[in-house]
């Protein structure tokens, strides 16, 4: 057996490979068989066909015997042998309907309690050894349409694994707010103004969320209808409007006093604002407080 761990395994990226006129024996397993090498090497009929010689070489790797050690595997055998015998995982290329299974799997198993549609798009076309394609959550690749990209893993019997990738239509059903009707920027949003319905979502399924409340909120933008309301989109109303009369709080100590002052900004609670002094002109910054009140900085 010293022999055997003495075979030489040889990286096809270092150029190292059997020759290109080498046919090499295909093992299907993490272990390199009698039956294996005797496709190649008749002699090795001799042995049990189950008979484990050595461990197959890891994924897209090939291991190369040469004479004297594929002698040690015989012993007391004076056999007819090669010089040399390449070894390498049987290699496949995976069917589409592989590929879709296991996002499907994945998609059962992180969508338990949510409708959810998959469909893989595009694939790898090149040849893999016999394993499991596993995906997971952490492996997509944010995106903000349904198309997404998603790595995962090919695991092989020897527990070693090879990257792989899918581009996956994903979508999941969940309850979403939804505009009725267009609304331009800075328009005030009602009751009448949206609902709340259940939607398929681009994306995988990410559990219930937080419906935003528009009513009274301020549209950021003009959002045409059918649109998912998001946080983002709305904003308070302003509690100083521009050109609006404010009351500017000053403190001095325990002193405290208030002046008349004009915005030159909308402003929400708690922003900071420019404004112009009612007594004398002077620009100030204040934060707003409330309604037509704003604090000097």
């Amino acid at each position: 057996m010293k022999c055997i761990n003495r075979s030489i395994t040889l990286l096809a990226s270092l150029g190292l490979l059997a020759r290109a006129a080498d046919t090499c024996a295909l093992v299907d397993g993490a272990k390199i068989r009698a039956a294996d090498l005797a496709i190649l090497a008749p002699a090795f009929a001799a042995l049990p066909p189950d008979k484990e010689l050595a461990p197959a070489p890891a994924g897209t790797m090939v291991r190369v015997f040469y004479k004297a050690q594929l002698a040690a595997l015989l012993p007391g055998l004076q056999v007819e042998l090669p010089d040399r015998l390449c070894v390498q995982r049987k290699r496949d290329v995976i069917p589409p309907e592989a590929w879709q299974a296991a996002v499907d799997a994945a998609m059962t198993s992180l969508c338990a309690t949510t409708p959810w549609r998959a469909k893989v798009l595009e694939a790898p076309q090149h040849r893999f050894p016999t394993g499991e394609v596993l995906f997971n959550r952490s492996g997509i690749v944010a995106s903000r349409g349904s198309v997404q990209l998603w790595r995962g893993a090919l695991m092989l019997p020897d527990k070693s694994s090879i990257p792989v990738w899918v581009r996956v239509e994903l979508q999941a059903r969940r309850r979403a707010t939804i505009l009725q009707h267009a609304v331009v920027a800075g328009a005030i949003l009602t009751a009448e103004d949206y609902k709340q319905d259940e939607i398929w979502a681009p994306g995988p399924c990410t559990g219930d969320k937080e419906l935003p409340n528009p009513d009274g909120l301020v549209a950021k933008r003009a959002i045409a209808a059918g649109a998912e309301l998001v946080k983002e989109d709305l904003r308070r109303p302003p509690a100083i409007h521009r050109g609006q009369s404010v009351e500017l709080e000053a403190a001095s100590g325990a002193t405290r006093i208030r002046v008349p002052a004009v915005a030159e900004q909308d402003g929400e609670v708690g922003e900071t604002v420019q404004l112009r002094s009612g007594w004398n002109g002077s620009r100030l910054t204040g934060r707003v407080t409330g309604a037509q009140k704003a604090r000097v900085e």
